[in-house]
């Protein structure tokens, strides 16, 4: 009876003497553990460099909207060219397709002695959540610009007449590839220029149409 058991025993010893020394299959069982880990550097890798030439696209963007706006030689720019500058965000942007998922703010800016700048006109197209204008909107009222812009007293961050055009750009970044896993979600980036007038004293704009 012991013979029949040491018997029955040694096969199976054996066998798993001959699993725990075979190494066939190491590499593959490797690389599938390390497999999702490489996805994920990868499909995170896209994502930023998308999302930094996102934010260099918006940037370019709004110095250019302001500047066409600054180099204007009238004073007020009719409905028609304004809709135009608007527009040719769209076609800056490509090959990304912000159509929908931006929001841009033009603003006529203007200092006034002793007071704070006056917002001389504001457009408004499109819209983003949570964005809004960090110069105000109140067309007539008081702008707040960065505190690159120093105070000379009194909230007076402009002389007197003195005009800037500021173009504000947001955008809703989605990420292709890891928003749905939940390592990336929608967040808003955005960017703003500003220029003074090259010709004229003072440029407005309509509101809208």
């Amino acid at each position: 009876m012991k013979h029949l058991i040491k018997s029955v025993k040694r096969p199976k010893m054996s066998l798993l003497g001959r699993f725990r020394r075979n190494r066939q299959g190491v590499a593959m069982a490797e690389f599938a553990l390390f497999l999702p880990v490489l996805v994920l550097l990868a499909a995170g890798s896209f994502e930023v460099a998308r999302y930094a030439l996102m934010t260099q696209k918006l940037d370019r963007i709004a110095a250019t909207l302001s500047d066409l706006i600054a180099r204007s030689g009238t004073e007020n720019i009719s409905e028609t060219e304004i809709s135009n500058i608007i527009d040719s965000a769209i076609f800056m942007a490509q090959p990304f397709d912000i159509a929908g998922e931006n929001m841009i703010i033009l603003t006529s800016v203007q200092g006034r002695a002793g007071e704070a700048p006056e917002i001389l006109s504001q457009r408004v197209a499109g819209s983003v959540d949570g964005a809004s204008s960090r110069i105000g909107d109140t067309v007539g009222g008081d702008a707040t610009l960065p505190s690159v812009f120093p105070d000379a007293g009194s909230g007076e961050t402009l002389s007197d007449g003195e005009t800037l055009i500021v173009a504000e750009v947001y955008y809703n970044f989605r990420p292709y590839l890891l928003g749905d896993i939940g390592f990336f979600g929608d967040m808003m980036i955005s960017s703003r220029a500003f220029f003074r007038p090259r010709f004229t004293d003072m440029i407005t704009f309509p509101s809208g149409s």
